[in-house]
């Protein structure tokens, strides 16, 4: 679904203005929103003030200018409440947010299915039972799933999960020793689990 784009924050005092007045003109008589939320009366008595405590504040002191600067933030206010009016009414209709006078928020690509993670590595370790794992980062990987199997690489049935890893690498502890095991990883990613890896094996002590 479409969303608005507002873009208020950065916006200069008589930046402000100008953004009210084009809603303003836009909104009016607009058949897809018939009773604007904020009023768009009220949006344009506050432009109004604003638009005197700009001018006040040229030659003001900081008085007037603090004076301005609480005009900006009611106006900006009428402005976010009006966003969401036109975002609750137009329930993504990209034409009806368009022609209120807001933008579309650029829709992010999704991230692919992350690829296999690769140039993996199992390093014996001198403590019984232990073996140390890293491969390279896969990209848009949120973790990895790790698995061993001790009887053989072909065996599908054999490969069984023993860890869970949020960095491309992991120790892997609680084995049987004077074997060779095989290992793999998977990443796991927004949109899902990618292929696993290349196996690779050692001999654990």
């Amino acid at each position: 679904m479409s969303k608005i784009k507002k873009n208020l924050s950065r916006l200069s005092a008589t930046g402000m203005v100008d953004r009210a007045r084009f809603h303003e003109q836009r909104m009016t008589d607009n058949a897809a929103f018939p009773t604007p939320t904020p009023a768009l009366a009220a949006i344009a008595a506050a432009r109004t003030a604003l638009e005197e405590a700009i001018t006040a504040a040229i030659d003001g002191g900081r008085t007037a200018r603090a004076i301005r600067n609480a005009r900006r933030a009611e106006l900006k206010q009428l402005l976010d409440q009006l966003a969401g009016y036109v975002a609750s009414v137009a329930e993504g209709n990209e034409l009806a947010i368009l022609s209120s006078g807001f933008e579309l928020k650029r829709r992010s690509a999704p991230l692919p299915e992350p690829q296999a993670p690769a140039s993996l590595r199992a390093t014996g370790s001198p403590h019984p039972g232990r073996v140390a794992l890293d491969w390279q980062p896969a990209r848009g990987a949120v973790s990895y799933h790790v698995q061993v199997n001790r009887s053989s690489p072909d065996d599908a049935a054999a490969w069984e999960l023993m860890g869970v890893s949020t960095k491309a690498r992991h120790t892997a502890t609680g084995l049987g020793h004077g074997r060779i095991h095989w290992f793999r990883v998977a990443a796991i990613g927004t949109a899902g689990m990618g292929p696993w890896s290349d196996p690779a094996q050692t001999m654990v002590l």
